[in-house]
């Protein structure tokens, strides 16, 4: 790793470069915070690390803290709360025709003697006792 160079401390953040570094600390995650957070005190404690870069790295790491604890509040107060129930409409009936109608009886009336009947045999029995009447008369 290459030694930092520099020997004077680098200027403060600019009022701009202090306000870009939060918005981009408060857009990040919890998860991303921590690890945020851990890699600063990582970098902290580098004794490789020039001084110059300190004042910059607490100021983040103070503000990711900041940051982490609000977060961490947050989704406390969200988990504490009970969920909001939202009551949905029914669905409108749909008008049935008489023979789905007939379908939907036969199907019932099968599942009541305890056999299922499919709804290909449903059918053909209703065509064939069509055809018994037809003949009938």
């Amino acid at each position: 790793m290459h030694k930092d160079t520099v020997t004077a401390p680098m200027e403060p953040f600019t009022s701009d470069e202090e306000t870009a570094l939060y918005d981009k600390l408060d857009r990040l995650s919890v998860a991303e915070l921590e690890s945020y957070i851990g890699s600063a005190k990582n970098s902290l404690g580098n004794r490789a690390l020039n001084a110059t870069w300190r004042p910059r790295i607490e100021l983040a790491l103070k503000r990711a803290e900041i940051v982490h604890t609000r977060e961490e509040a947050a989704a406390a107060l969200i988990a504490a709360e009970p969920p909001v129930v939202v009551a949905v409409p029914a669905p409108k009936a749909k008008k049935m025709t008489k023979s789905a109608k007939a379908k939907a009886d036969a199907a019932e009336a099968a599942e009541a003697a305890g056999t299922a009947e499919p709804a290909e045999t449903a059918e053909a029995a209703e065509a064939t006792g069509s055809a018994d009447e037809a003949e009938e008369d």
